[in-house]
């Protein structure tokens, strides 16, 4: 255990100083986005995720020399999630259509297929464990890295929320694979560490008042490696559990076609609210009360919490890895 410290420290110092200077060049080259929930719509830096992929990249190769048996999962993990990371970047500067963003990452679930070989069965609570043979690898894996990556890049536009709750989820599966797995999925809990340590590292500076933005490609990334993570340490009990916000967003997204937004409209006293029908999680939080952005992040992280608590309930007590 006291190896991993290097791995953490190393993802936490190089994503807290990659955003500083990710901060100063999008500044310096005019790669700036609005914050539209602030009166003054202050332009902010955009691309920080690319601070948090440098992060865990540093602390996965650190835990790689560390644990040199387990290079096919931490290579299986940073293929998949950096090629997805290329199409949010893509998206960032290209702005792709949705048909195109929903089904590249199909592509990029080939190297987590390849790990998962003489591995397809999925123990579901309160049925038992299902081998889905063939299909696991080329239809359940894809899918759920599909679902995973986008649905994550749904939930965002208040400071700091899916850099939150992806801490959340990143740390809920670290808890699971640590604690309860050996070999590859405690392998896939350290790498939930590593992650969460970054994302700690990036919330710094993205928490209200945000001074960057997480990005499409930080979005696209955080998800790609919590679902990479998730299916190769086998917790899709788990991943399912922690991801039931983003089918809410899911379902209020698809009424306006996935046009809706999650930005609110703000009041004198910088609350902000709704006075349509909402599309978005953050819209339903805001006509609950009259709540200021920061208020809005917090409620939304408590709901992921819980989530989080039942998540490593069903999978460490009624599954047992």
């Amino acid at each position: 255990m006291l190896n991993l410290i290097y791995p953490l420290v190393i993802s936490f110092l190089a994503t807290f100083l990659s955003t500083r200077w990710i901060i100063q060049v999008s500044k310096s080259r005019g790669i700036v986005g609005k914050d539209v929930n602030k009166k003054n719509k202050p332009e902010i830096p955009s691309l920080g995720g690319i601070a948090i992929i440098v992060g865990f990249i540093s602390g996965a190769f650190s835990l790689l020399v560390l644990n040199p048996d387990h290079q096919r999962i931490i290579s299986a993990i940073l293929l998949s999630s950096l090629l997805i990371a290329f199409l949010g970047l893509l998206d960032d500067f290209l702005n792709l259509r949705q048909s195109i963003r929903a089904f590249t990452p199909v592509f990029a679930a080939v190297p987590l297929s390849l790990f998962s070989l003489g591995h397809s069965i999925i123990s579901i609570p309160f049925i038992g464990e299902i081998n889905f043979g063939i299909y696991y690898y080329i239809f359940i894996i894809p899918i759920a890295l599909t679902i995973t990556s986008n649905a994550f890049n749904m939930l965002e536009g208040l400071n700091g929320l899916g850099t939150g709750l992806g801490l959340i989820m990143a740390s809920t599966l670290a808890f699971i694979g640590i604690t309860k797995g050996i070999g590859n999925i405690k392998i896939a809990g350290e790498l939930s560490l590593v992650l969460s340590f970054s994302l700690l590292a990036f919330l710094y500076y993205n928490k209200y008042p945000a001074k960057v933005f997480i990005g499409n490609v930080g979005t696209y990334f955080v998800g790609s490696v919590i679902g990479s993570i998730g299916i190769s340490g086998f917790m899709y009990t788990a991943l399912a559990i922690l991801y039931i916000p983003y089918v809410i967003e899911f379902i209020l997204k698809s009424r306006t076609r996935f046009k809706g937004i999650s930005f609110g409209k703000i009041n004198d006293d910088n609350t902000l609210y709704w006075d349509q029908k909402p599309n978005s999680l953050t819209h339903v939080v805001m006509k609950l009360g009259r709540f200021k952005e920061y208020q809005i992040v917090a409620i939304i992280w408590s709901i992921e919490l819980l989530f989080a608590v039942l998540a490593a309930y069903l999978q460490t007590v009624v599954i047992v890895l």
